[in-house]
């Protein structure tokens, strides 16, 4: 979600619209990894990555893949540890986590982030005196596309979340610009 108005057609709002529709199963190249939503788990996950995307033979997709992967899982840690917060302190509960999803064919790599928390991602208007919060305007610069989705226990086939849990996915597209 675009917090300052603007419209771009690179970022989608409507869940999973266009060719990144494409259903899991048709990705012919797939990676999965939980990890538990602590700040090293941005590092874990960009090393997974990169030995992925190399084993896919998509070197020329990876350092912005790992871009990619760093900035949603950041934000996904993010939004994990508020929920976590959010929680009563005697609630009995494992500690949240987050689940990176790769999916790879011959000239691009699809990206999704998910975790356990309701709120939208918000692409924030630059503040050059910030030292962060530019995560998402990375990625809407490096992507083809990106944008978010909502997983309801009830929303079909096998969502990201553990047994159904309710959450977000936030995905990005990233696609070879040489043809």
């Amino acid at each position: 979600m675009v917090s300052d108005g603007d419209d771009s057609a690179r970022t989608a709002r409507d869940p999973m619209s266009g060719d990144e529709a494409r259903a899991a199963d048709a990705w012919p190249l797939r990676s999965s990894l939980a990890l538990g939503a602590f700040p090293s788990a941005v590092s874990c996950a960009r090393l997974h990555t990169r030995q992925v995307i190399w084993e896919w033979g998509l070197k020329e997709l990876s350092e912005v893949v790992e871009l990619v992967v760093s900035e949603l899982v950041t934000n996904a840690v993010k939004a994990s540890a508020a929920t976590a917060a959010d929680r009563d302190p005697g609630e009995p509960g494992a500690p949240p986590f987050v689940r990176l999803l790769l999916f790879g064919s011959d000239r691009e790599a699809l990206v999704q982030v998910w975790d356990g928390s309701p709120a939208l991602p918000v692409r924030n208007a630059p503040d050059l005196a910030a030292i962060s919060g530019r995560g998402l305007m990375l990625v809407e610069a490096v992507s083809a596309r990106w944008g978010y989705h909502h997983v309801s226990p009830s929303a079909g086939p096998a969502p990201p979340g553990p047994r159904g849990q309710p959450g977000k996915v936030v995905w990005a597209l990233v696609a070879d610009p040489l043809p």
